[in-house]
């Protein structure tokens, strides 16, 4: 687990990402701090940073092979890499929740601690999500293909909203709106406190990060891993 999120760490490329996603909005915080934690955003970008090739990378590297002439199954090693991923986003969150609470105090607008707890909830909630969903895309492509399944995804989703919205087709509606819940699992808590439970919500978030997991087992488990295959 330490090992992937000190590789992440390290690449120039993740933590640029990182930091404008992360960091830079803190700076909104700064000059408007009644605005709350909804400049912040969430944390999508930071899941894909920590969880992009998780599996994909050392396949093509190679390392699988080694890894698995240890006695570790391969199901240990697909949950370690998740829980590393997820982890880690974790991290990031409590560290930007932590840094805007601190400057929402000193600028004399300290935030409602409900409020504070409902962001990071929420976005412990996409961090698991995001990475078991990479998870599952990086156990079936080498490298970093699994963003571009990921990109080729989003589009596919607003292609059949288009045709949707113009042919009256409410099955590609449908299809376009189940896409993007899945590359983006989450359950809105603040429905819970001003609401009744969202029930579907939490069944479709539950289900897809399951399903994800489990398929990403599966395929882990059916590849055939040979020296002869590394690098490829």
């Amino acid at each position: 687990m330490g090992a992937m999120v000190r590789q992440r760490l390290t690449s120039p490329l993740r933590m640029v990402v990182l930091f404008m996603t992360m960091g830079m909005p803190l700076a909104t915080v700064l000059f408007v701090p009644r605005a709350g934690f909804g400049t912040l955003g969430n944390c999508y970008s930071a899941a894909l940073v920590f969880a992009a090739g998780m599996i994909g990378q050392d396949l093509s590297s190679g390392t699988l092979q080694l890894l698995f002439a240890r006695p570790i199954t391969r199901t240990e090693y697909l949950i370690s890499k998740w829980a590393a991923a997820a982890l880690a986003t974790i991290g990031v969150v409590v560290v930007q929740v932590g840094l805007a609470v601190m400057i929402m105090v000193s600028r004399g607008a300290p935030p409602e601690a409900r409020d504070a707890l409902m962001f990071f909830a929420n976005d412990v909630l996409l961090a698991v999500g995001v990475t078991a969903v990479m998870a599952l895309l990086s156990s079936l492509v080498p490298g970093l293909g699994d963003l571009g399944v990921l990109v080729l995804a989003f589009f596919s989703s607003l292609v059949l909203q288009g045709i949707g919205g113009i042919k009256s087709w409410p099955a590609a509606t449908r299809a376009a709106t189940e896409l993007q819940q899945f590359m983006n699992p989450q359950v809105d808590l603040a429905a819970l406190v001003h609401g009744p439970v969202p029930w579907f919500s939490i069944v479709s978030y539950v289900s897809t990060v399951t399903l994800s997991l489990a398929l990403a087992i599966v395929v882990l488990n059916r590849r055939e891993l040979s020296y002869a295959t590394a690098g490829g």
